[in-house]
């Protein structure tokens, strides 16, 4: 999917007036189009041909003349491979576009402990798409190869990936609010990555120049396995087009050391239009029967996940993210057997901030930011936001969360605030297969002393706890900003103390030069 925001910006806004006739004058002119977004050097210096073809128009990306274009330099040395699409404009405004290749590359880097090198290759590649100027993306596109390798070489780690038979797909509209609404799904299949990870050795060896230097180790390796790896993600209102015009504006000043006032003004209009980025964001991936192989024997789960769900830069934001793991299987680890029942099978994390005014802090940025100061936001922004940020700081939320072993579950949710730095939060934590755990512990403290000191507070807990539908037991902890906690109303614990000024306890020092302590007058006093 990352191509296709390459092949975005450099077909963005571009006009199909010339999609009568394919030839030399209509490739001058997508040319001209396209290096307001890639810049009229990248023309010069062959880092960008378009090219009449019998089908279309042939837009290449050379990465050699990229990297010739660049300052002499031996730090990275290979072929990344070329790049190119075949784009045909449409009677109705549309492009089609398809590229039959994805190129492979090697290329090596000299690093701070030696060469690095890395590899790809994809094998049977092929993508189609059809670009819309008015959204300034494409409305569809499918993508699909057979198979892909990745290794990476270093000199304390080597990483080898693999996949086979992945597909994508997008969709794109225009957004009732502005923008587009895009959906994107990708998967692929049978993915495996084995990281090598190369130990030192005490032992050395002798050079033939006479020095000696480290051994090489046996190399650590960890290897992971999915039957499936897939992601999706949907955008709400992605103000596409207005990016596009600002990287525009950003290449057509790329060789300025300074911006003039007016270009300023039209910079801070850019951004602005820009914003909010998106409505909303939400993304995924997942891992499906995952295995990870490691000398301590295979750990694997059934699944696990990652989401995220963003809304744009607002008044009151709100920022969510959640992982999840299900039906974990572990190795014969050194743990004691009756601690086995113990460890999680599934795990669930979901939190996230709301209330988050990013606009105002946005929007006063970009008005107070000069280019052609040495420091481009003010110190005086900085410290206001900052104030402003202390007096009303977003609010921590904790969505259902849980820890399910093969007897019990806990679970947490509840919200958390930080004004002026003082934590303040209510949370409900409710736990089913409590007398489970407990008869487990029972059991395991007629063989190991030091369990009972443990039994005590698990019981004393459920003590604090109330019995709810289910069996389950809960405890709706309150603390406050003052320090004082009230679990299910009951106080636990009382405010922190506070040193009034001038009290004995808040200052402690020796006694001034020259006075000695004389305690038969300060007792008679």
């Amino acid at each position: 999917m990352r191509k296709l925001l390459l092949i975005s910006c450099v077909m963005a806004l571009s006009s199909p007036a010339f999609a009568q006739t394919i030839d030399a004058k209509g490739a001058d002119q997508l040319a001209n189009t396209l290096s307001k977004y890639v810049g009229k050097t990248a023309l010069k210096k062959g880092i960008l041909k378009v090219t009449p073809e019998a089908e279309g128009y042939r837009i290449t990306f050379s990465t050699d003349a990229f990297l010739k274009s660049m300052p002499k330099q031996e730090v990275l040395k290979g072929n990344l491979g070329d790049y190119s699409i075949l784009t045909k404009p449409l009677a109705d405004g549309t492009w089609n576009v398809t590229s039959g290749n994805i190129p492979s590359a090697s290329f090596e880097v000299t690093g701070p402990k030696g060469p690095e090198s890395f590899q790809w290759s994809v094998d049977g590649g092929s993508w189609t798409g059809l670009f819309d100027p008015k959204i300034g993306t494409f409305s569809k596109s499918n993508f699909a190869y057979d198979a892909f390798k990745m290794a990476v070489k270093s000199a304390e780690q080597d990483i080898d990936a693999s996949a086979s038979a992945a597909k994508g797909e997008m969709l794109a509209t225009a957004a009732t609010s502005g923008g587009v609404d895009i959906n994107m799904t990708q998967a692929l299949a049978n993915f495996t990555e084995t990281i090598s990870t190369k130990l030192p050795n005490l032992d050395t060896t002798t050079a033939e120049d006479g020095t000696e230097k480290p051994a090489a180790g046996e190399p650590v390796k960890i290897s992971l396995r999915s039957g499936e790896l897939g992601t999706t993600a949907e955008g709400k209102g992605f103000r596409n087009t207005e990016i596009m015009d600002l990287w525009a504006f950003f290449v057509a000043h790329a060789e300025e050391k300074k911006l003039k006032k007016d270009d300023q003004a039209a910079l801070k209009q850019k951004l602005k239009a820009v914003l909010p980025l998106w409505d909303k964001l939400k993304g995924e991936y997942h891992f499906k029967d995952f295995v990870v192989e490691t000398p301590l024997g295979n750990f694997a789960a059934q699944n696990i996940s990652q989401d995220t769900n963003l809304d744009g830069i607002s008044k009151s934001g709100s920022y969510h993210y959640a992982m999840r793991t299900n039906g974990l299987k572990y190795p014969t680890l050194p743990i004691p057997e009756w601690g086995v029942p113990f460890l999680p099978t599934d795990v669930e994390l979901a939190i996230g901030t709301t209330g988050v005014d990013l606009d105002t802090v946005v929007k006063g940025a970009i008005e107070d930011m000069d280019l052609n100061r040495e420091k481009v936001i003010s110190e005086e922004f900085e410290a206001k936001t900052a104030a402003q940020f202390l007096v009303t700081p977003p609010k921590l939320v904790i969505s259902k969360s849980l820890v399910r072993t093969v007897d019990a579950e806990l679970t947490v949710e509840g919200e958390m605030t930080f004004a002026a730095l003082k934590p303040e939060s209510h949370t409900t934590w409710e736990m089913s297969g409590f007398d489970k755990v407990v008869e487990r512990l029972n059991k395991a403290g007629e063989t190991d002393e030091t369990i009972k000191q443990y039994i005590v507070f698990v019981k004393l807990a459920k003590d604090f706890g109330t019995q709810i539908d289910g069996g389950k037991i809960q405890w709706v902890v309150d603390q406050k900003a003052d320090g004082s906690v009230a679990i299910n109303g009951n106080p636990v614990k009382g405010p922190d103390p506070v040193a009034a000024p001038g009290a004995d306890d808040a200052i402690d020092s020796d006694a001034p030069e020259g006075e000695e302590d004389n305690t038969d007058t300060d007792t008679a006093q």
